[in-house]
């Protein structure tokens, strides 16, 4: 069971949401939605280049040792 200070802190915490505008709101979770997105695409990216970076290294070692 949740005691009263925790209460308190969640209550004090969710007070900016409910001041929010729908459209604010909307905004608030767009942000979210973009900061994901440029997430997965750096992640994609980032994995992107590594394997590619490997299959290269791979390749040039069989060159090297024929």
């Amino acid at each position: 069971m949740l005691n009263k200070r925790v209460l308190t802190i969640l209550l004090i915490a969710s007070l900016p949401l409910v001041g929010c505008t729908s459209s604010e709101k909307q905004n608030i979770k767009d942000g979210f939605t973009e900061i994901g997105h440029a997430t997965r695409d750096a992640t994609r990216a980032t994995g992107h280049f590594f394997r590619d970076t490997t299959k290269d290294a791979i390749h040039n070692a069989k060159e090297a040792t024929k």
